[in-house]
């Protein structure tokens, strides 16, 4: 079992079990959803023929709705359990998937879809933020979540390839249906051992009281709205440079090999260096690789910069989740989790509502590039 191996050269000490089965289950799970993800905005781009604002509205619904519903799936993880309201968001990621391919016939489905894709969201974040501050060990959390993000990297390398071929030789529907049946599987690493869990009633005013305690983080996490034009926008630029599916993954499997790669020395030096350092400087270059992204014209170009902002947000990212989970352990574990992911959805539904807006006065890519880089200084307030 991954949970019981100690590697000396790179954890100071052996990973706790719960964490074992994080990476397992992480592994499984990201690679189903990296074969559909890079191809999710595309889908709604080029089968659906929304255009770039309409897209980020479809977003903007998804956010919208997981900022209320998010309370829920906190109460849910916290009297059933970290590990069971992982696994009751999986349903939910499936018929997302389902709901999208049936759009095409019956386009008031996207609607369902992106409420489908919020409760995902719901269950699933509140789960793996807790387990991940209740069961890493606080001298390596850094190394603990970077060998997380490592692994999710490394399914990212294979998942936007397959994903591609598939979209390119066998139709959407085939992406969609094998990251489901992959997707299944992820549960299971979690429950090889029995989940040991106290009931604790979760109450919003603790997560409110976190929001009215800390305003700089708020206005740190709303930085994520830069992750969103990056995992909405971004897709669709490659897509229209590259001209294809199959060159779209392509591009972002092999950036996504360098980036895990960069995960594991940057978790590393996470838990020996000061983190607000290492922070300001992830968004100091997170800022600069979107500026950069102004001057894309060619795949070569494409290659370098998605390459580029992978490993500069893993700069800001694994220092800032270290951070945010030894906050939460310090603090109250499921409040300090809802804390972060209300805060950041706020950002990334204020990026869908600007990025809208602001492309549908202009139609240029580079004033979300613009937005991007803005929303990327945000993050050294955290």
């Amino acid at each position: 079992m991954l949970s019981h191996y100690h590697i000396p050269s790179y954890f100071s000490k052996t990973v706790r079990e719960e964490i074992g089965e994080l990476f397992a289950a992480s592994a499984i799970g990201n690679l189903a959803l990296s074969i559909a993800m890079v191809f999710e905005p595309i889908f709604l781009y080029s089968i659906l023929h929304f255009t770039v604002s309409q897209v980020l509205l479809f977003f903007a619904i998804v956010y919208s709705v997981y900022i209320p519903t998010i309370i829920l799936g906190a109460k849910f993880a916290s009297n059933y359990g970290y590990k069971h309201a992982i696994a009751m968001s999986v349903p939910f990621q499936i018929l997302y998937w389902v709901l999208l391919l049936l759009a095409r016939d019956n386009p008031g489905l996207v609607v369902v879809s992106a409420i489908a894709l919020a409760l995902q969201k719901s269950l699933y974040w509140p789960g793996f933020h807790a387990l991940m501050a209740r069961y890493a060990d606080q001298g390596q959390v850094g190394r603990e979540f970077s060998v997380v993000y490592a692994t999710i990297g490394l399914s990212q390398i294979v998942g936007p390839f397959l994903g591609g071929f598939m979209a390119q030789h066998f139709g959407m529907t085939a992406t969609f249906v094998v990251a489901s049946l992959v997707y299944c599987f992820s549960v299971m690493p979690l429950f090889t051992k029995r989940e040991t869990f106290v009931p604790k009633p979760y109450l919003y005013r603790d997560t409110f009281k976190l929001l009215h305690d800390f305003p700089k983080k708020f206005l740190g996490y709303v930085g994520f709205g830069e992750e969103l034009l990056v995992l909405t926008i971004w897709p669709i630029f490659i897509y229209i440079v590259a001209k294809d599916y199959e060159k779209t993954g392509t591009v972002a499997t092999v950036a996504s090999f360098i980036a895990a790669v960069l995960a594991l020395i940057i978790g590393k030096i996470t838990d020996q260096y000061t983190k607000r350092v290492l922070i300001k400087l992830g968004a100091f270059f997170s800022s600069l690789v979107w500026f950069a992204r102004l001057t894309a014209s060619s795949i070569w170009n494409v290659f370098t910069l998605d390459t580029l902002s992978r490993a500069s947000k893993e700069m800001d990212f694994i220092p800032i989740s270290t951070v945010t989970y030894l906050r939460a352990e310090a603090t109250h574990v499921v409040p300090y989790a809802v804390f972060f992911e209300q805060s950041l959805s706020v950002g990334k539904l204020s990026a869908c509502l600007l990025g809208a807006l602001l492309f549908g006065l202009t139609g240029s890519f580079m004033v979300l590039f613009i937005l991007g880089g803005l929303y990327s200084l945000l993050y050294m307030f955290i």
